[in-house]
Order: structure tokens, then C-alpha cells, then sequence
């Protein structure tokens, strides 16, 4: 039977009278896609309103891609952004020129910097055999082994808040241990310089993981799925570089789209950046002009002759419009006018011909104050990043409950952003680097970031008393006292002291020692607090 055309059978669908069944009662087929897919006539009753053919699943579409995400990428320019002025390398330079001349985000970007080097980070093991042990303890060594330190890389790397994506090459080494830079080895008949390494074993690890720079990413390279498949870079000297993305780790903090530019958190900074740099213009020009614009009063003789084209008319009419256009407060500040008045028929009178002066709007407000604005702005680019605490006491005043959630929120997003970047080193960073040294991926450990928590001591010193006295058993536990006494910043207690003896030595009596321990922990508590308060130069009422 011949086969007919794909065109020609959709066609015949649609003059195909829907609901009326083919012999053995299914629906007509119409044709297949390019995957073998059945397609079927639509029926309006099923949904949607329109006519067409519906596509019908088959198993060859299991394991497929058969959409896209939808991004916008033309040979490999994204062009996602609908704003011309963020868009690719421009955007970098302005969130660049924001970051570096607006005080409010510097600030943020101050905080989340110093936060950011503050926090450890440690390798858990995949279990705790001695197998395990030593391949976390390789892949913890990969950190202090780099020409860089690990905090100035946590540092470029969450470049990526600020433009969007951090693009790090992977520069791999071979550890050999020391090696002396003033002699190179001979390598495939090439004299090269081997870098040194704290460790001689053999195994291969991260040189470095430098930071391609977001103003010099030209494109990118995708697959026919949108997978990511490289980046080209225009570095400001030489030429054209191609790298493949097995060579990089891309770090994002939005992945919308897959894309690969990400998005800032400065983006919805922008808008409000815009109008604050235009009204600190306007400002000081407001300032340097006297707080109005001039104005010269001239004889109509004057204009009339300048008009007609006489060229000393002209010349002096020029010479006051310079006047008016280049005044304003500096060193040079001053005028010259001719001090001539209207003549009367009863001689001169006291109108002068040449009058300069500043004039102010006499309608709407007469005092355009733009600091108003100004703050607005400014606390909307805070609140955009979650950072309004930041102004808390200098425009206005906060409770420190309000104070202490909006500085947790901060902190819970801070967390995500790293928890983020740690997951690209666990899916992308160690497997290269696993496959490269031929080790087990079942022993593959992972890298977490360790933020410190801050405590309430009082609602934790609350709960613990609360729990006690409901008759909750707590103590005697040495890992939660140790605990305990870790977060109020008590000193820890020695195994031969005479406290632990007197431990074991009333553990018999378990009323007696839950009695006392409840005491005692609220009297630890308590001389915490108290010292905490005492910090602040004020003597608590449970001061001991």
C-alpha cells in the first residue's frame, strides 16, 4: 500500500468528521511524528477549543527530549533579558558599575563576602570504613592544596550573586610534592615548570580554580537539547578562547531556563539604581546652580539687532548666554552685566536694561527635597535582596524580634546560595576529578558548607527548664551538657574532675541527680545570660 504524504494525510483529517469512528471503532489515524508517534484528530470536548491532532505516546519516547526549555539563545548569544542594558557582557559591566559606586549594595556585598569567609567547610564520607576515611581526607586535602586559598575561591565564586553565573576553569596538577620553580623538568622533550604540592602521592588535583571573568563571555555553546555544552571567552588580550563545559564549573544561583547567565540578585536593583544615580544628579546640580535657573533680561534692541544679523549684537547676546549656561558655584563664581537703566522722558529711570537672576517654580512644590526619594529607593534595593535590616536605626526604628527575623531570612538565603555552589563541587568538581585519579565513585565523599547557628539562649534556657520540670529526664547526658555549655560559650569540664566523680557517684539516685542537675543548668544558664548582658554594660537582676 502506498504510503502517503505527511501534508496531505493532516489534510484529510480535518475534513474528517470528528467523533466518527474508523473500521473496528478507533479513531482515524492521521500520521506519526518523527518519533513513530501515532497522531490522532483532537475532539473539542476533550478540551482546549481548537482542532488539530493530538499526539499519542509510544515507548520510543521514553528516553527522549521532545521539548525545550524555551530559551532565549540565537547561535549561541542568550538573549533572555528584555532589557538591552543587561543583557551579556553590558550587563556585567553595569552590575559591576553598581556594585562599586552605590554604597547601599556595596554594603550588601560586603556582608554577604565576610559572611561567606566565615563559614567551614567540611567533607562528610559516604560511611565510616577506613576505605571512606581516606577518600575524604583526599578530597579535603584538595582545598589546601591550590596556589589559592580556598576563601578568596568561595569569594570569586559567588560572583555569581552579583552577575548572575561564575564560570571557573578547572586547572588540574599532578602531586609530586615540593618542586623547585627555578628548574624546570623535561616533559615530552618540552622544558615545563611542574607546580609544587603538599602531598607525593601521585594522584592528580586542583592547581586552581580561577574565575573567568563575566565581561569577557562572548557565547555559549548548546546542545540539541539546551544542555550546556561550553563557553567562548574575549579576553582583553590575545585571541578567542573555546572551553568546554568538562573543563569548567558553571555556578548559578537562578537556573530559569538552564540558562547559563543565571540571573543577579541585583537585577531587581536596577530600576531603583536607575532613578537614585539620575536624582543625586539632579542634586547637585540643584546645589551647584544655586537651587534655580538663571535668567538675563536683555533689551529688546538687543535681540532685535542680533536678529537682523549685526554681528556686535550677536557677539554680546552670546556672551549672556554663556552667562546663564556656565553659572553655578565654583572658585570663578561671579558676573558682569552693564549696570545701564530705561530712559523716560523725565530722564532715567530706576528699571535697569540688563537684570540677571534666579528663578524657582512657582507652582507645585517650591522645595523639591530628594532625599525623600533617594531613601525610598534605597530600601526598596534592600528589601530586594532581603537585606533591610541594614537600615534598621537609621531611618527608622525596629524591635529586635523584627530585628532578629529579618537578619535570620538573610541568613537562610545566604545558606541556599552556598548549599548551591556546593552542590555544582559534589555533581561536577569531584567526579571529574574521581574519574581522572580512577578511584571507587561509591567512596566519593561529599563537601558541605558549615554555617554557624545562632542561638537564643533564652528560649533555649527556657525549653531546657521546661522540659526538666515536666519530668523529662535530661541529665545526666555528657552530650547534651557538652552541649549546652558549647553554645552558651561555658568552659568545658575535664573527665578527672571532682564534678564528673560526683556524677557517677549519684547516678544511683535518679531523683536526687535529676533535682540538682536542673539546678545547676539553670544556674549555668543564668551566669551565660548574664555575661552576655554584661557585655552591654548593664548588670542583669540574675547576676550572680
Amino acid at each position: 500500500m502506498p504510503l502517503i504524504p505527511e501534508p496531505i494525510r493532516r489534510g484529510i483529517a480535518r475534513l474528517l468528521p470528528f467523533g466518527k469512528a474508523a473500521p473496528g471503532g478507533r479513531t482515524p489515524l492521521v500520521g506519526t511524528n518523527a518519533l513513530g508517534g501515532t497522531l490522532r484528530p483532537k475532539d473539542p470536548a476533550m478540551g482546549g477549543g481548537s482542532y488539530g491532532v493530538v499526539p499519542t505516546f509510544n515507548r520510543s519516547m521514553t528516553f527522549a527530549d521532545l521539548g525545550t526549555t524555551g530559551l532565549r539563545a540565537f547561535s549561541g548569544w542568550v538573549r533572555e533579558e528584555f532589557l538591552p542594558q543587561l543583557v551579556g557582557r553590558q550587563a556585567a559591566r553595569v552590575y559591576r558599575e553598581m556594585s562599586d559606586n552605590d554604597p547601599t549594595i556595596g554594603a550588601i556585598t560586603s556582608a554577604i563576602n565576610g559572611i561567606m569567609r566565615r563559614v567551614d567547610w567540611r567533607v562528610n564520607p559516604v560511611d565510616d570504613t577506613p576505605q571512606a576515611q581516606e577518600m575524604a581526607e583526599f578530597a579535603d586535602s584538595l582545598r589546601f592544596d591550590m596556589s589559592e586559598t580556598w576563601e578568596d575561591f568561595v569569594v570569586e565564586m559567588l560572583s555569581m550573586l552579583r552577575f548572575g553565573y561564575a564560570p571557573h576553569e578547572i586547572v588540574y596538577k599532578r602531586r609530586l610534592g615540593h618542586q623547585k620553580q627555578s628548574a624546570p623538568n623535561s616533559i615530552e622533550g618540552q622544558d615545563v615548570l611542574l607546580p609544587s604540592s603538599k602531598f607525593d602521592d601521585g594522584r592528580i588535583g586542583w592547581r586552581r580554580l580561577p574565575l573567568r571573568g563575566q565581561d569577557t563571555i562572548l557565547k555559549w555553546f548548546f546542545g540539541p537539547n539546551g544542555e550546556i555544552l561550553g563557553v567562548t571567552q574575549q579576553p582583553w588580550i590575545g585571541p578567542l578562547v573555546d572551553i568546554p563545559i568538562e573543563k569548567m564549573m558553571l555556578f548559578r544561583g537562578d537556573m530559569h531556563k538552564n540558562n547559563p547567565e543565571g540571573r543577579s540578585i541585583l537585577r531587581n536593583c536596577y530600576v531603583p539604581y536607575y532613578f537614585i544615580k539620575r536624582l543625586q544628579e539632579q542634586e547637585a546640580i540643584l546645589y551647584e546652580r544655586l537651587s534655580g535657573f538663571p535668567v538675563m533680561e536683555v533689551p529688546d534692541e538687543l535681540l532685535q539687532a542680533a536678529a537682523s544679523g549685526d554681528p556686535i549684537a550677536m557677539q554680546q547676546l552670546d556672551t549672556y548666554k554663556q552667562l546663564i549656561t556656565n553659572v553655578r558655584i565654583d572658585e570663578q563664581m561671579g558676573a558682569l552685566i552693564p549696570s545701564d537703566t530705561y530712559k523716560t522722558a523725565t530722564g532715567a529711570s530706576a528699571v535697569r536694561m540688563y537684570n540677571f537672576r534666579l528663578e524657582t517654580p512657582q507652582s507645585g512644590r517650591q522645595n523639591m527635597d530628594a532625599n525623600t526619594p533617594i531613601v525610598r529607593y534605597k530600601n526598596d534595593m534592600m528589601t530586594s535582596i532581603l537585606a533591610d535590616f541594614l537600615s534598621m536605626g537609621h531611618t527608622t526604628r525596629g524591635a529586635q524580634n523584627l530585628a532578629e527575623t529579618k537578619v535570620d531570612l538573610f541568613m537562610g538565603s545566604v545558606e541556599g546560595w552556598l548549599k548551591s555552589a556546593a552542590s555544582v563541587i559534589n555533581r561536577h568538581g569531584l567526579p571529574r576529578l574521581w574519574d581522572l585519579n580512577g578511584l571507587d565513585p561509591a567512596l566519593m565523599p561529599e563537601v558541605v558548607p558549615d554555617m554557624a547557628q545562632r542561638i537564643d539562649l533564652d528560649a533555649l534556657s527556657n525549653f531546657v527548664l521546661r522540659m526538666s520540670q515536666a519530668g523529662m529526664p535530661l541529665f545526666p547526658d555528657p552530650d547534651l551538657e557538652e552541649y549546652i555549655r558549647d553554645t552558651a560559650g561555658l568552659p568545658d569540664i575535664g573527665e578527672d574532675t571532682g564534678y564528673m566523680q560526683s556524677m557517677a557517684e549519684s547516678s544511683g539516685d535518679e531523683a536526687d541527680v535529676t533535682t540538682k542537675k536542673r539546678h545547676e543548668l539553670k544556674a549555668a544558664i543564668s551566669t551565660a545570660l548574664a555575661r552576655r548582658v554584661w557585655k552591654n554594660g548593664k548588670r542583669p537582676a540574675f547576676a550572680p
